[in-house]
């Protein structure tokens, strides 16, 4: 093996451990949170239940109306925090599995030169995105863009789309 082929084995070792050890660290974290979700979901049940109680009681207080209504906003608050954490997982899935599958493909030397492998991985990873965010940032980043630039035009398309859905009508 001369040295331009060991270079190459211990690029592809290297990135392979790599993405590896990223994949982990993301599986590590989302397992590490799951738990702390299932408590905090058990928590807004809970308040729901109250909620629920607390509309049946045929009491008129308004301190009891009020709290009723704090109690609501907080359950609907929490509820909305519940789908950013699903759309988080569902992120970092894809991230797992686009790494995953980099390395298996970086591993055989008859991949690391076979353009219909790559782009079948391109086309693979797209057809996985179930977001816009994700469309987004991957076009961009095929079309040659940097990190930054990729970032910088999904906050312009984000921003652009809630200014649009912020247009009152008369």
């Amino acid at each position: 093996m001369d040295q331009q082929q060991q270079d190459l084995f211990c690029f592809r070792s290297e990135a392979s451990r790599l993405l590896l050890l990223c994949n982990t660290q993301l599986t590590l974290s989302l397992n590490q949170s799951d738990q702390d979700i299932l408590e905090l979901s058990q928590v807004f049940q809970n308040l729901a239940n109250i909620c629920s109680k607390l509309e049946n009681e045929k009491s008129t207080s308004s301190k009891l109306d009020e709290l009723h209504q704090q109690i609501q906003h907080s359950v609907n608050n929490g509820v909305m925090a519940f789908q950013f954490y699903d759309r988080l997982t569902q992120q970092l899935s894809h991230i797992q599995q686009t790494m995953d599958q980099l390395s298996h493909l970086i591993q055989d030397n008859d991949n690391l030169a076979d353009e219909d492998k790559w782009q079948g991985l391109r086309t693979q990873l797209k057809n996985s995105y179930s977001m816009e965010s994700e469309h987004q940032i991957f076009q961009a980043i095929m079309d040659g863009k940097t990190k930054q630039q990729a970032l910088e035009l999904h906050r312009q398309l984000e921003q652009q789309q809630q200014d649009d859905d912020d247009v009152e009508l008369f």
